[in-house]
């Protein structure tokens, strides 16, 4: 008895999709010739030093002999503070801002012509202010975050209630459900793939207007800081450095960790929260 090998199923290798596979080839590309144009002099390696030298110097500034020693990985970890404190900070209370809006009179008639008022004022505008108030601080850059995220939040959880049918509220009220009751179960829930979204919009905000305060307001740390210091002594290395930094630590808290929010969101409650 022979065994016939084209009868048996070849196990392949799962393949990495396309949508990963075209970003990586296009940076790798866009890396190449710009590591080519700097070694051959046809661009300036002191203004666009190769990425080679770049990826070292961040090498070495995320080890014990960095200057100072793990000094990236301070920059990153106060940035993610300060984004986390003030997006934080503004998830509760924009979210308490946005259910007085979209609820009650009284929230409308006070509220709303703030927040119509306040919102086109960029968020960068407010830090000379925040610098007389609380000096250079931790306190003045969360602040700008917690500025640069709350005006999404609060927009898309009135938005959220202005989409909910009076028919929702008739149920819940024919059911014999408390004012908190139909506010737990019926507009939290109603109002969830909306302020995932308008979470996501403010994480991107605040991130941008945290990178530009700590260029203005921090006093020590952080990866607006860090490329602020280097442009002071024309590190190029480090300032593209940070600058990749900032990129990269965007797109994991993008598709991350708002990523993951948004998959639980829809597993545990049945939303799709794709806007």
């Amino acid at each position: 008895m022979t065994l016939d090998t084209a009868e048996i199923p070849r196990r392949r290798l799962p393949l990495p999709p396309m949508k990963l596979i075209r970003p990586v080839v296009s940076l790798g590309v866009l890396f190449g010739l710009w590591e080519i144009a700097a070694r051959t002099g046809a661009i300036s390696a002191f203004l666009f030093p190769p990425p080679s030298a770049i990826f070292a110097a961040l090498w070495i500034s995320a080890g014990p002999n960095g200057d100072p020693p793990y000094g990236i990985l301070l920059d990153i970890a106060l940035s993610l503070y300060r984004l986390l404190a003030g997006v934080g900070l503004a998830l509760v209370l924009g979210t308490i801002i946005g259910l007085a809006i979209g609820l009650t009179g009284w929230g409308r008639a006070v509220f709303k012509p703030i927040i119509s008022a306040l919102m086109p004022i960029p968020t960068l505008a407010w830090t000379p202010v925040l610098l007389l108030v609380f000096g250079i601080d931790n306190r003045t850059t969360i602040t700008v975050v917690f500025i640069a995220a709350s005006f999404e939040i609060i927009y898309n959880v009135v938005t959220g209630i202005e989409m909910m049918t009076r028919k929702v509220y008739w149920v819940a009220a024919s059911m014999g459900a408390s004012r908190l009751q139909t506010l737990r179960y019926v507009v939290l829930p109603g109002i969830l793939p909306y302020l995932i979204t308008g979470l996501k919009l403010g994480v991107g905000y605040a991130w941008r207007a945290l990178i530009a305060a700590e260029m203005l307001a921090a006093s020590s740390h952080g990866l607006g800081f860090m490329i602020y210091d280097a442009q002071e002594y024309m590190d190029m290395k480090s300032i593209y450095g940070g600058i990749l930094t900032i990129s990269v630590m965007g797109l994991l808290i993008e598709r991350g960790v708002i990523g993951a929010l948004e998959k639980r969101t829809i597993e545990k409650w049945g939303v799709n929260v794709e806007r």
